[in-house]
């Protein structure tokens, strides 16, 4: 094992310059505090974001992750096409997984379980003749089709294969929406995007093209039920208009599920958050709450819900067919309380936690004023510097009023953001506060300034 985390940390992580990163913008409404960390994947980098949204920690990495998680005893998960990373709180890797049984690895989502257990989300290929279904063989479209199917496994603590679940014994082929079928390029049958464990210990599988969320029995693999979607079995109360293409199924604390509703291809409504109140036993579905931020905004991919401990609401809206909003923060009446816009059109997930379980040890950029010229000291012993000015140095000159931070190494393949310096006046000298030790600085470096 420890062979293949030196191979894998040495395939898996690159350098790249804080230029490269994403860009976010937020906006408080009234009186809001909000507080906490935000941990996606972006541009090809998993991301921690402060409370402001500025970037706290960021890793680069050669395959594209979707999302990047907070685990029990401090770890941090992100999964990509190939693997399955597990962080540990210092930021080093503490394990790599993927699929078995020449099963691929699904990036969509990955759990660990309350007993240690890895639950994965694989895909399969399964080649059909597509003449047999009714509205698939367009005019120029080929008549086979290579699918991905999706696949479950689970795996115990040593990696061992302990449950698997294969898509293409389940469900029928018609059972998907032909209109996300309709595409040669990308061929995705059942395109699950989410896993879940529910509370009594079976699986929630969430099918974007077959707009279902599926119940799974853990011990023997049978269909519990299925909700939403052609092979629907519940009955909707409070709900006239079906969710289509959707992500991120969960339960809540309270029983309830929510779920991100895509709205791809449905002109009766845009993106929204949902939230039911499900009676299994009578298959009844009751809509208890929902979100909508713009009735002409519907998401073609990605986006989720996450219920937040204060009882507010986040809803990341991924691929959003206008606007440049990221996700928002909502109260239980739906009111806006905290809103982020970014560079990038494409965020899978956003999660929020309210603290870590870890210190994130920043440091400190220095001030100090030398022949007339105010320079910002990120200090020593780093073996590389990105400033948010796109400088690499350790000490830069101050040219123009801002924010300045610096993010130097952190863990493995990371880099960490100092804490932010605002230089309000260019022409005032340095606060007395602001560098210790000036002197004897100046006297050590006089000639390394800008080196």
């Amino acid at each position: 094992m420890k062979y293949l985390l030196t191979v894998f940390v040495f395939y898996f992580f690159v350098s790249a310059t804080a230029q490269h990163l994403p860009v976010f913008k937020t906006n408080r409404y009234g009186n809001s505090a909000i507080e906490g960390y935000y941990f996606l994947a972006a541009n090809d980098n998993i991301l921690i974001l402060d409370k402001d949204a500025n970037v706290v920690y960021y890793n680069s990495l050669r395959d594209q992750a979707l999302f990047f998680t907070l685990e029990k005893e401090g770890k941090m998960l992100f999964d990509t096409p190939k693997y399955s990373c597990l962080l540990d709180s210092n930021f080093h890797v503490d394990d790599v997984f993927a699929c078995q049984n020449n099963i691929r690895n699904d990036k969509h989502d990955a759990l660990i379980l309350p007993d240690n257990h890895l639950l994965l989300l694989g895909g399969e290929d399964i080649r059909i003749d597509k003449t047999k279904y009714q509205g698939w063989n367009k005019k120029g479209s080929k008549d086979t089709a290579v699918l991905n199917a999706a696949v479950i496994q689970e795996l115990d603590e040593k990696h061992n294969l302990v449950f698997e679940w294969h898509a293409k014994d389940h469900f029928a082929i018609s059972d998907a929406d032909s209109f996300l079928l309709n595409n040669d390029a990308i061929q995705e049958w059942t395109h699950s995007n989410a896993i879940e464990l529910d509370s009594d210990g079976n699986f929630l599988l969430s099918s974007r093209n077959l707009s279902e969320i599926t119940k799974i029995n853990r011990k023997d693999g049978s269909i519990m039920w299925r909700l939403g979607g052609k092979k629907n079995e519940f009955k909707f109360v409070n709900f006239s208009l079906p969710f289509y293409g959707q992500h991120n199924i969960r339960r809540l604390s309270n029983g309830h599920f929510t779920l991100f509703d895509n709205g791809q291809n449905v002109k009766t409504h845009g993106a929204r958050a949902l939230e039911f109140e499900l009676d299994e036993k009578n298959k009844i579905a009751t809509l208890v709450w929902s979100y909508t931020y713009d009735n002409n905004m519907s998401s073609v991919g990605r986006g989720n819900v996450q219920r937040l401990e204060d009882r507010n609401t986040l809803v990341n809206f991924g691929v959003r067919s206008g606007g440049d909003v990221c996700f928002v923060i909502v109260n239980p009446a739906g009111k806006k309380l905290f809103e982020v816009s970014c560079s990038v059109p494409n965020v899978y997930k956003v999660i929020q936690y309210s603290a870590l379980p870890f210190r994130l040890h920043r440091s400190v950029i220095n001030c100090f004023d030398s022949a007339g010229v105010k320079y910002l000291d990120a200090g020593p012993y780093q073996d590389s510097y990105y400033w948010n000015t796109g400088e690499t140095s350790r000490i830069i000159p101050v040219k123009n009023g801002g924010t300045y931070v610096v993010y130097t190494p952190y863990g493995e393949g990371g880099y960490l953001s100092s804490e932010p310096i605002k230089i309000e006046d260019v022409l005032k000298s340095c606060s007395s506060n602001s560098y210790k030790n000036k002197k004897s600085f100046e006297s050590k470096t006089k000639n390394k300034v800008g080196k």
